[in-house]
């Protein structure tokens, strides 16, 4: 009998990790159509945008051509075809990894983003480290204390960042700390005019760590302080209210009040049970924070003189160059779109309640 029971209770668990398993792959198929749409629809903006908004031809021929040199140019470049089928070709060379080239520099896109990406990813990663330092801390106390000086301190932080525009907001730190007060060196991109650590990553920071160069190191941290500060500055504000959301609304959940009645120690109740079911919010917004900033970062990278995606892509739509703007646009995109669909996977696994 106690075989048979328990024989029962191995198939009754096998069906129920079998119904997990196929909630699961629903929902990771759902998820996966609802990004490929995206991008396809991102794609198709873009580039019924670009060129709506002035043909790529003038910008490879000049607008003083004649006329015989323009429908010859048009029928090399596919521009005399409709626009559906100059779309579908294009993605067809999507699919084949090509992204066009510059009629700048006449280089793939794909090379130019590729050597570009690096200090945008550099730079990000520096502003949104930068923000966790401040805000989830500052957004934890202010939960813990309302109307304390942490929450007052992070509202007026936040007031400020959403306010101010991230352009201005470099402008004054390029005139106070580095005009006035010479604490930075001047915004000439990632190192001015040094020599760069041998390439492991593209990242100069880790690169020169990995070649052992500490002074090269240090440098690279004060070439890219100024902008990781206002990225900072700007983005954090959602991550602190976020955070002080997500912890307020853990402690007033009834397991808290539990633990407490039970006289469990408070630094138990804050790392063990507060920690923990706080942090999904808080990953979610760091990672859409990181995501929306490798495309958002445009401004303060022409600011700074930042040689990443952003300021390659202003520097094409100034010589009405479309390939590299599409390119930064759909790379931007899908950087984004993929972040979200996986931290939106990881809260599934993570969270039992979201499976149902």
């Amino acid at each position: 009998m106690e075989l048979q029971n328990y024989s029962g209770f191995e198939d009754q668990q096998q069906i129920n990790n079998y119904a997990i398993f196929s909630r699961l792959m629903r929902y990771f198929i759902k998820r996966l159509g609802i990004l490929f749409i995206v991008l396809i629809a991102v794609s198709m903006l873009t580039f019924s945008v670009t060129r709506i908004a002035g043909t790529p031809l003038y910008a490879a021929i000049g607008v003083y051509s004649t006329k015989e040199m323009i429908e010859e140019r048009k029928e090399q470049m596919g521009l005399n075809k409709p626009l559906w089928e100059q779309y579908t070709n294009y993605l067809t060379g999507l699919a084949d990894g090509n992204l066009g080239s510059s009629r700048r520099t006449f280089a793939p896109v794909k090379d130019e983003i590729g050597d570009r990406l690096p200090a945008t990813a550099e730079l990000v990663i520096f502003a949104v480290g930068l923000s966790i330092l401040w805000a989830v801390p500052l957004g934890a106390l202010a939960a813990f204390k309302p109307h304390g000086w942490a929450d007052r301190l992070g509202s007026i932080l936040s007031q400020f960042g959403v306010s101010v525009p991230s352009f201005w907001l470099g402008l004054i730190f390029i005139y106070i700390l580095y005009y006035i007060l010479g604490a930075f060196p001047a915004p000439f991109g990632r190192l001015g005019g040094a020599d760069p650590p041998s390439f492991v990553t593209g990242l100069y920071s880790i690169d020169a760590l990995i070649n052992g160069n500490l002074t090269l190191f240090l440098e690279t941290l004060r070439y890219i302080a100024m902008p990781a500060i206002t990225l900072s500055f700007t983005s954090s504000p959602p991550i602190f209210s976020v955070t002080r959301s997500a912890v307020s609304n853990v402690l007033g959940s009834k397991f808290v009040e539990a633990a407490r009645s039970y006289g469990i120690p408070s630094r138990v109740i804050k790392f063990r049970h507060i920690a923990p079911n706080a942090a999904p919010p808080i990953i979610n917004i760091v990672a859409m924070t990181f995501g929306y900033l490798i495309g958002g970062a445009v401004l303060v990278e022409v600011v700074f003189s930042w040689p990443g995606i952003g300021t390659y892509a202003v520097q094409a739509m100034d010589f009405s160059d479309y390939d590299p703007v599409l390119g930064v646009v759909l790379l931007s995109a899908t950087i984004y779109v993929v972040i979200y669909f996986l931290v939106d996977l990881l809260q599934v696994l993570l969270d039992p309640r979201l499976r149902e």
